[in-house]
């Protein structure tokens, strides 16, 4: 027979609290943190140099990091069916919008 306390318990009670997040795990964030943040200027420059080279590319780029900022839109009505996500983006710039809109129609 299993020896020890059940399942979800322990006999360390000085342990890590339930809800207490890792210590490597919050290190390592934090680390990465800091190394995005010294990069930045490079990114905007990467991004910048990217838009003008491959405006689609870079469109595919920030579409995937904006996963990672803007919460996934859950709709309860429909029974869970998948639904198609819509997104509307204004542009200013007539250049950039004339682009959007060949990409558009290439892809139609």
């Amino acid at each position: 027979m299993a020896q020890g306390p059940p399942k979800g318990t322990t006999n360390n009670r000085k342990g890590r609290t339930k809800g207490t997040p890792n210590k490597t795990t919050t290190e390592a964030k934090q680390l990465m943190q800091k190394v995005l943040y010294g990069q930045l200027d490079n990114l905007n420059q990467a991004l910048e140099d990217l838009r003008i080279k491959d405006s689609a590319k870079y469109l595919d780029i920030l579409s995937k990091w904006f996963t990672y900022v803007i919460p996934k839109k859950t709709d309860v009505t429909t029974d869970g069916e998948k639904i198609t996500p819509s997104v509307n983006i204004t542009v200013q710039d007539k250049e950039t919008a004339k682009i959007l809109k060949d990409m558009q129609n290439e892809n139609d």
